[in-house]
C-alpha cells in the first residue's frame, strides 16, 4: 500500500522542485539578462518608441524576483535624463509617464524618486501638477520614512526652493530634532 502512494509524492516532489528551479532562479536570470540588455543598448536607442520596446522585454517578462531593483535602477537613470538642462520637455514626460507605473508605491527610495522627477519638472518648467505630484510622492515617502535623512532633506529643498517659508521652518524644526549640529538648518529656524 506504502508503494502505490510513493510515486505520486515522489511525482509531486520533483514537480514542485521543477518549478522552484524556473520562478527562484531561471525565470529572474532571464529578466536580468534582458535588462541588462536594455541598459546596455541605451546609447543606441534612437526613439521613445525604441526605448518602451527595449525595455519591456524585461518589465514585461514575468518573473516573481526583480521588479523593485529595475524599476529603482531605470527610474534613476531617467531621473538623470530628465535633470539634464538640455533634455527636451516631451521626451523627459515621456520617460517619467513609462517608469512611473513599475515604481512600487510604498518603497521610500521609488517615491523620491518620483518626487525629485516631478520637483526637476516643476523647476525645469513651473507647472503647478508637477509641483503638486512632487510634494505627494515626498509627503508619501515621508509617511514611511519620517526620520530619513534623505526624506526630511528633499522636503527642506523642495520647500525651500518653492519659498515656502513656514514648510521650510515646519521641516527644519523636525530635521533639528534629530540633527541640532546642522548649521544651515539652524539658520532656517533663527531666519
Amino acid at each position: 500500500m506504502i508503494k502505490i502512494l510513493e510515486k505520486p509524492i515522489i511525482i509531486v516532489l520533483i514537480a514542485l522542485a521543477l518549478l522552484s528551479i524556473y520562478f527562484g532562479a531561471y525565470s529572474p536570470y532571464m529578466r536580468s539578462r534582458k535588462f541588462i540588455e536594455g541598459l546596455r543598448s541605451k546609447s543606441t536607442i534612437k526613439s521613445l518608441e525604441e526605448f518602451k520596446y527595449n525595455f519591456d522585454k524585461s518589465f514585461k517578462y514575468y518573473s516573481p524576483i526583480g521588479d523593485e531593483e529595475m524599476a529603482k535602477f531605470l527610474g534613476s537613470d531617467i531621473f538623470q535624463i530628465v535633470s539634464r538642462p538640455d533634455n527636451p520637455k516631451e521626451v523627459s514626460r515621456y520617460l517619467i509617464d513609462y517608469i512611473e507605473p513599475y515604481m512600487i508605491k510604498n518603497n521610500i527610495r521609488h517615491l523620491m524618486i518620483l518626487g525629485q522627477m516631478y520637483f526637476t519638472m516643476w523647476q525645469k518648467y513651473g507647472e503647478e501638477g508637477d509641483f503638486i505630484k512632487a510634494e505627494d510622492y515626498f509627503k508619501k515617502a515621508y509617511v514611511i520614512g519620517p526620520k530619513l535623512p534623505p526624506v526630511l532633506y528633499g522636503l527642506l529643498n523642495f520647500y525651500q526652493a518653492r519659498r515656502d517659508e513656514q514648510k521650510v521652518k515646519e521641516i527644519a524644526k523636525l530635521i533639528f530634532q534629530y540633527w541640532p549640529e546642522d548649521e544651515r538648518v539652524a539658520k532656517f529656524l533663527n531666519h
